[in-house]
């Protein structure tokens, strides 16, 4: 499914997402999202059809042609067809019955194939596997990534996206979860980064590339928008007195002091993107 920190949690949904759910659980409440609308929960990009920049970013990596390709946690279907499109030979799946039946309803292609399935099912192996924001809410992403190494035709390649927080919004929001155990988002079981990645490559013995972007949302107008939502709800969660004032407050002074200056560097995106890769593997 897409990635879930996107969505503002509601009143009802923090207190679900706050008690660290398990992958078991998560299927059910997957479901009831797409089941009420896909386009209340997740975002613009996706609600209007459109390719996301983690999309773009992922398509722009290689020849996608004649390429056999899995899509794991593929949501509603709109990455998995565009690389269908590409020339690749895929198969979506995804534990949520509510999505694969959107994905079967808005994106056909000859070269593509949905499958409501948990990711333990998994046969065959594969030039190429994608999963895009859902390593952060399985319990176990090592293993998932051991079990994707497993899967992968010789000088074949992992893809993953996630949510980054080694900026500024990171840190701030970090600071809040740490410090006060707040639910920041919804579903996270994980707050990764780089680092996280890094270690995950020499566990799996494999070659990593990886950058982040999205510097809006981590450092810019984006994040202004996404804190003036989410802070009131995060405060509320923790009981927070004079919310309103204090959280102005704060909003003045990140546009003050953090907007205007150039704070991109290659760890400080909003989103990760990791490629692995067998060491004696180069990415084309």
């Amino acid at each position: 499914v897409y990635n879930l920190t996107y969505r503002l949690p509601t009143k009802k949904n923090r207190k679900i997402g706050h008690k660290k759910l398990e992958n078991a659980r998560l299927s059910k409440l997957y479901d009831d999202v797409y089941k009420k609308s896909e386009q209340k929960h997740f975002t613009s990009f996706l609600a209007k059809g459109k390719p996301s920049p983690e999309h773009l970013k992922i398509i722009e990596l290689f020849s996608w042609k004649g390429k056999k390709v899995i899509d794991v946690g593929c949501g509603t279907g709109l990455f998995a067809h565009l690389v269908a499109k590409k020339g690749a030979d895929v198969i979506g799946i995804d534990f949520s019955e509510q999505a694969i039946k959107l994905a079967q309803r808005n994106h056909s292609h000859r070269k593509l194939h949905f499958k409501k399935m948990n990711v333990n099912e998994l046969k065959g192996k594969f030039d190429v596997i994608v999963s895009i924001g859902t390593l952060e809410h399985v319990d176990k992403p090592l293993d998932l990534l051991n079990f994707f190494k497993k899967h992968l035709n010789p000088n074949g390649k992992i893809i993953i996206t996630s949510p980054n927080w080694t900026n500024p919004r990171g840190y701030m929001l970090m600071t809040i979860y740490h410090l006060f155990n707040a639910p920041i988002t919804l579903f996270d079981l994980h707050y990764l980064t780089p680092i996280d990645f890094i270690n995950w490559s020499k566990s799996l013995g494999m070659k990593l590339k990886w950058k982040t972007f999205d510097d809006s949302w981590a450092q810019g107008e984006t994040l202004l928008k996404d804190f003036k939502r989410r802070l009131p709800k995060v405060c509320e969660d923790i009981a927070f007195r004079n919310k309103e004032v204090r959280i102005n407050s704060l909003l003045k002074w990140i546009k003050k002091n953090i907007l205007p200056f150039e704070n991109s560097l290659p760890h400080s995106g909003a989103i990760g993107l990791y490629i692995f890769s067998s060491k004696s593997n180069s990415i084309k």
